[in-house]
């Protein structure tokens, strides 16, 4: 197991694979559509979609989203995250991605597809997890000081990460002029991510 620590810098960043790297916005409403649901864009956000769906619908979309092995094409990558990894690469700064995808391989296969693995991601710095908790047990293992996710719940739960970010594409933390992200800086791009 790769132990990875920070470098002058200061920065080592982490990030999540799903809702921060790879768009699963479309797959979403076509999955959703088969099962008799049309959502807009912003339902489609993990948050909110297991409020509209029973949990037995959205256990079959994510199965498929997640674990079919001809579905990973479907799905694109987040405007910006492919030439943003890229300068992050370029710039030395160091990163992982911490995921918890429970089928690797398909998530591999996923970053194959998308032209990731390995010239971004490989076995030296990806890892997969099961549980928020363990992002956290493997974050502080490897001295992650920033953290980017999509999902609150999760952000909650690196509690020994420094600096962590909502990446928030669809902008369904806008409510309340931002007030719902619970104090985590908000970021809609990888545009914005970069600056």
């Amino acid at each position: 197991m790769a132990k990875i620590k920070s470098t002058k810098s200061g920065f080592f960043i982490g990030f999540d694979m799903d809702g921060v790297i790879i768009d699963h916005t479309v797959s979403k409403l076509k999955l959703a559509e088969k099962f008799g649901f049309k959502l807009k864009p912003e339902e489609t956000h993990s948050e909110v979609i297991k409020t509209l769906i029973k949990d037995n619908l959205l256990r079959e979309i994510q199965y498929t989203l997640y674990h079919d092995p001809d579905f990973y094409k479907s799905s694109s990558l987040m405007n910006g995250a492919k030439d943003g990894l890229k300068l992050i690469k370029k710039q030395n700064l160091p990163f992982v991605l911490i995921s918890r995808r429970r089928d690797p391989k398909i998530a591999i296969k996923t970053l194959k597809f998308h032209g990731l693995w390995p010239k971004i991601f490989n076995s030296k710095n990806t890892f997969f997890v099961s549980k928020p908790e363990d992002k956290n047990v493997k974050a502080k293992k490897l001295g992650v000081t920033h953290y980017i996710d999509d999902q609150i719940d999760v952000l909650e739960k690196l509690v020994d990460v420094k600096n962590r970010f909502l990446f928030d594409n669809l902008d369904v933390f806008s409510a309340f002029g931002g007030k719902n992200t619970r104090g985590y800086i908000r970021i809609k791009s990888w545009k914005e991510l970069i600056e």
